[in-house]
């Protein structure tokens, strides 16, 4: 039994294992990548808060800690669509929060809710008060997210400009806050939460999926030149 690889097929399947190998490490480059991605930001969670003003680049504040005192405009407050929590539908109470000193409005998601419990949603404090949060960016809506109405006043993703827009707000800030979860309010919503940190990372399963091809074709390769020398003989 002898094996003779042949000049084309060599350099074919030479240049196939050579991409499979590279979209392999690629993914293994992108997997790692995420990895700091996840681990920074949840760093961040854990860092001292921040001062309204102090939030400059929202890009590297986001996540961030941080306490705004001010008072909410209950009577702008919408729903958030389509929000699950422990596999129960539910939506987030989103409200306009004035800040003092008068640095301007950031919205504040004050966390969810579940749907058909009304009378445990309490409102929104009145008067002038500090909240706890950490700083969001406004959201990309996915390829599959309805769009909003700002007409019927139906939310399936927070928009700044859309949001100063349907609720008349002239100064609006270009993030809004996430509340932190509060002590003891179990059964009482809504409830606020620490940011999900969490990015899909299945690079890991991808890059095996390469280097797996890149096997099989390499045994193929070897199985197919001596299988083809020895039928000649």
């Amino acid at each position: 039994m002898t094996f003779r690889p042949t000049l084309w097929a060599t350099i074919a399947a030479g240049l196939a294992l050579l991409v499979l190998i590279g979209l392999g490490t690629w993914q293994l480059d992108r997997r790692a990548w995420k990895l700091e991605i996840i681990e920074n930001r949840a760093q961040r969670i854990s860092t001292p808060a921040l001062a309204f003003a102090e939030i400059g680049d929202i890009e590297a504040t986001e996540y961030r800690p941080v306490q705004v005192a001010g008072r909410y405009q209950v009577d702008r407050t919408i729903k958030l669509l389509s929000r699950t929590h422990e596999g129960r539908a539910g939506f987030h109470l989103i409200t306009p929060f004035e800040t003092d000193p008068a640095n301007g409005i950031v919205m504040v998601d004050r966390g969810w809710a579940p749907v058909g419990d009304d009378a445990a949603i309490a409102p929104a404090p009145a008067g002038r008060l500090a909240i706890d949060g950490f700083v969001r960016r406004y959201e990309i809506p996915g390829g599959f997210t309805p769009d909003n109405d700002l007409a019927e006043g139906t939310w399936f993703y927070l928009d700044r400009d859309q949001l100063a827009s349907a609720l008349d707000l002239a100064v609006l800030a270009p993030f809004y806050v996430q509340l932190a979860p509060r002590e003891g309010s179990s059964g009482v919503y809504p409830q606020g939460g620490v940011p999900n940190v969490a990015l899909r990372n299945p690079h890991l399963q991808y890059a095996v999926t390469w280097y797996a091809l890149a096997g099989v074709l390499l045994v193929i390769y070897v199985i197919f030149h001596t299988r083809r020398r020895v039928g000649e003989d």
